[in-house]
């Protein structure tokens, strides 16, 4: 547990509220109603938000954090009115536009239920304010501003943007953050950082922060992301029950109908379950089949994530929350705080990756204090059993991953220059200041942020001198402007750091309307709306492959092409019996969490320990330490088996590189205990290094636990030479630099470079007048790179593309420590005819399964049987 440092204080709740005494007997009143008495979290909140301290609330999901934070606010808004007009006094920030309006809805209950016990002109005023409110809302916003406006990261940064902000928050005395963790480690979250230090510096210091979260970790680097360098740590002592099972599925567990048969029952049995997978394409295959298998359920199931339009998500919610579903089928659209009603189970199709999803999915069943969590995790291969083991037992404990906060983004903070300069007039030095005082930036070099005024056009020479942009800025260090209008209106439609792949909108015929005349024309898009409702989205390069007449599955229904607009990029479809193909959404799944991979590594060392005194004590420990129960535990007792049959469990003290020698050439499978990014590192330098001293090339595959080169050619067979001639590649001299050069001009670099382009807007989304973006699909990557790179190598923007391709696409800290801690350790090749169990498992996928592996007993087993039908063959006259 984590102990106070100066600047930031443990808040001990008191055993009762004081503060809820003080309210108005009526309030009171009815929160005991409600609620019965404060939570902890509640407690600890009440007795230091009054004095006005900053402060982060750390409780699990249903503790009752949102009401923690709010009924403070609520109540001093209403002692505060002398008056009918609004004036805008507290900001609430979400990740999601969901979790605003989710919000919206609670406070507004509230509100509904106190207009008994207030008048109803001085009961606050609510508002919420996201990309997808209409023209007439935002300005309705202005004109009338509310005393609580719920919004996102983004639509802070465009409010800031215009000249009238000041005037706008000119009252603003709170902002709370919510989902802390989710936001904090992205560059969402540096966005939103920038973003409280301009509110911060508008109201003069006068500005509360509050900071919710159920797994931020630590808390400490929490609480200085969110409020710099003081801020009242709350964490509740509460700790929600976890019933959580993990069930392997039958041999064929990759098979769909075997997933469907074991989830069945638990939809039977539960009034409301709640189905999370790893992909947006298997939720929607798993809702289309359930429907199927449960025709007089076939209403009551339905698939909700991010590519299904916004409206048909809200269906989902509310329906769920009112019990009219019995099922939704998700991908990670609701692992955060959205109130879905009484959830009986939870379930997951597959281990989730980290230990904070496990929770948050988890958390979404038994959602209010002391209610028990029930969770049930599906997983369908040996490999996946010990992951979800691993992930099961570091709920338990509370083992969750910390947060790693990005370290001064460059291309949001141009962001947020021409953000500051289409307000006001700025100076570079007090902008440098302010900009250092928020936490991710707190180390931002002089350097770094005169680079990005250079390249924005403010000075010459920097970074782009040779490649000339247009410029975005003019005036002096001393005091400088937005260039004219027309960029400022440019800055306020390409704010965020939000970059979706281009994709086809999709819209389904209206029943009760003909579509042959409006949609003649499918240019007007207003037409398109007036006779046909928006399904939701699919990837560009997925319905360019249809034709009219295809089926594909989209909402869990079969949808039938009618007609195909590509300079529209929209598919009109309807809705037909049939069988569907399944769509493709790039960007799906993700890497084991760095710490999971450790203690993944460091259970198959218990277990090669435990195997060498027999199967019955590796059998005790996965039932005492993971809580297996005996299905489960035979299966991984038989997977370790069949490792150390073909080769060896690998073990902390060597490295353990298996190699199959085939007509093809030579496979080399390294077996490490980092994940799927480190590996990737690793691999990188490997295949550079092939290539540059060896001259042979080799293809790559990288996993969690391991990595593979697979190379043209044999090696000599038991060479003594082969484990010096294999470590080289892995030498820890000049590694970070081979990786640099092994990424130079790589395929990962230019997509990088593409992505950071658009948000440090060198590239516009959404360029004003033009409908069809200059040079296609990827010419940053494909053209604009490569003259950058040539003219401009030292770009802001190309560096910054540098920094994250490193420590996001792939884990250069981590690889580089491993290949120092490899130094010491020896490196043991193993020669086998075929992969073994724990390769299999990370090459299947791929290459489809390895030839099956037997246990000793197997053997033992399949040689008797053998035996006795030879006997019997031989006794048949």
């Amino acid at each position: 547990m984590e102990t106070a440092i100066e600047g930031f204080d443990f808040i001990d709740p008191p055993h009762v509220s004081s503060w809820l005494e003080q309210v108005p007997v009526a309030l009171a009143n009815w929160f005991r109603r409600r609620y019965g008495e404060p939570t902890e979290i509640q407690r600890a909140a009440w007795s230091c938000l009054p004095a006005g301290q900053h402060l982060l609330l750390s409780a699990p999901t249903g503790a009752g954090k949102t009401l923690a934070a709010f009924l403070p606010i609520l109540t001093q808004i209403i002692q505060d009115r002398k008056d009918e007009k609004t004036a805008l006094a507290c900001l609430y920030v979400s990740p999601l536009k969901a979790l605003c309006a989710d919000t919206e809805r609670t406070l507004t209950t509230y509100l509904e239920e106190w207009k008994t016990l207030f008048p109803t002109d001085s009961l606050p005023c609510l508002a919420v304010r996201s990309s997808d409110s209409t023209a007439a809302q935002r300005r309705q916003l202005w004109r009338q501003p509310p005393d609580i406006l719920l919004t996102t990261p983004e639509s802070v940064a465009v409010l800031l943007s215009q000249p009238k902000a000041e005037q706008l928050f000119a009252n603003l005395r709170w902002v709370v953050v919510d989902e802390v963790h989710a936001l904090a480690a992205s560059k969402r979250g540096a966005d939103l950082a920038l973003s409280l230090e301009r509110l911060t510096h508008l109201v003069q210091g006068r500005l509360q922060r509050i900071g919710l979260s159920a797994t931020a970790t630590p808390l400490i680097e929490a609480a200085r992301w969110l409020a710099g360098e003081s801020c009242a740590i709350a964490r509740a002592g509460e700790v929600t029950p976890l019933q959580l099972t993990i069930v392997p599925l039958e041999e064929s567990g990759h098979s769909l109908a075997n997933l469907v048969d074991r989830l069945l029952p638990e939809v039977r049995a539960n009034r409301a379950t709640l189905v999370f997978t790893n992909s947006r394409r298997l939720a929607e295959q798993l809702s289309w089949a359930l429907r199927r298998n449960l025709p007089e359920m076939q209403e009551q199931i339905a698939v909700h994530h991010s590519s299904l339009a916004a409206e048909r998500r809200r269906q989902v919610e509310e329906a769920f929350k009112q019990g009219c579903l019995r099922a939704v089928i998700s991908s990670t659209s609701l692992e955060l705080g959205i109130d879905m009603g009484t959830v009986d189970l939870v379930v997951l199709v597959h281990p989730p990756g980290d230990v904070i999803r496990l929770l948050q999915r988890i958390g979404r069943s038994g959602h209010g204090p002391g209610r028990v969590s029930r969770g049930l995790v599906l997983t369908a291969t040996e490999a996946e059993l010990l992951e979800a083991a691993v992930t099961a037992a570091s709920g338990q404990a509370g083992q969750c991953e910390p947060l790693r906060i990005p370290a001064h983004p460059l291309d949001v903070l141009c962001q947020h220059i021409l953000g500051m300069a289409a307000a006001q007039i700025c100076s570079a030095d007090a902008m440098f200041a302010l900009v250092r005082r928020a936490t991710p930036y707190r180390n931002l070099s002089r350097r770094d942020f005169d680079d990005c005024l250079a390249y924005l056009g403010l000075t010459s020479g920097g970074s782009c001198c040779r490649f000339t942009l247009p410029p975005r800025l003019r005036g002096e260090p001393e005091g400088f402007t937005i260039l004219n209008p027309r960029t400022a209106r440019l800055l306020r439609r390409n704010l965020g750091t939000i970059l979706a792949d281009p994709v086809y909108e999709v819209w389904s015929e209206s029943p009760t309307r003909s579509t042959s005349k409006a949609c003649s024309n499918p240019r007007l898009r207003c037409e398109l709306v007036d006779c046909a409702e928006r399904i939701g989205e699919v990837d560009r390069a997925f319905a360019e492959r249809l034709r009219v007449g295809d089926r594909f599955l989209l909402d869990g229904r079969c949808l039938q092409v009618r007609s195909l607009w590509p300079e529209e990029s929209c598919l009109l479809v309807a809705e037909i019996v049939g069988r569907p193909i399944v769509p493709r959404w790039s960007g799906e799944g993700w890497p084991l969490s760095t710490e999971l991979a450790q203690r993944l590594y460091l259970l198959r060392i218990q277990a090669a320990e435990a195997l060498r005194e027999g199967p019955e004590t590796l059998a005790r420990l996965l039932h005492r330490d993971y809580g297996l129960d005996d299905t489960a535990v035979a299966k991984l007792v038989a997977f370790f088996q069949r490792q150390e049959c073909a080769s060896e469990i690998p073990d902390a003290a060597s490295c353990l590189v298996e190699i199959i020698t085939h007509e093809g050439g030579t496979d080399c499978y390294f077996h490490t205990p980092l994940n799927r990014l480190g590996n990737d590192a690793l691999a990188r330098v490997a295949v550079h290094r092939l290539v540059r001293d060896w001259g042979r090339s080799a293809d790559s595959l990288v996993a969690d636990l391991g990595f593979a080169l697979l190379m043209p050619g044999g090696v000599a067979e038991e060479s003594p030479r082969i484990a010096d001639e294999l470590r080289a590649l892995l030498a820890a001299a000049n590694f970070e630099a081979d990786l640099e050069a092994a990424l130079h001009n790589s395929a990962a670099l230019r997509e990088r470079f593409q992505r950071v382009a658009q948000t440090g807007l060198m590239l516009l989304r959404q360029p004003l007048g033009q409908t069809r973006r200059i040079g296609g699909r990827d010419w940053g990557a494909r053209r604009l790179f490569d003259k950058i790179q040539a003219l401009a190598p030292n770009c802001v923007l190309l560096r910054q593309a540098r920094r994250e391709i490193l420590s996001e696409w792939c884990d250069a800290a981590a690889a580089g420590r491993y290949v120092r801690e490899l130094e010491h350790v020896p490196l043991r090749c193993r020669f086998l005819s075929y992969p073994s169990p724990f390769v299999e498992s990370w090459t299947q996928m791929a290459a489809g399964a390895a030839e099956r592996i037997e246990t000793p007993e197997e053997a033992l087993l399949r040689l008797h049987a053998l035996l006795t039908k030879r006997t019997n063959d031989a006794r048949l006259p």
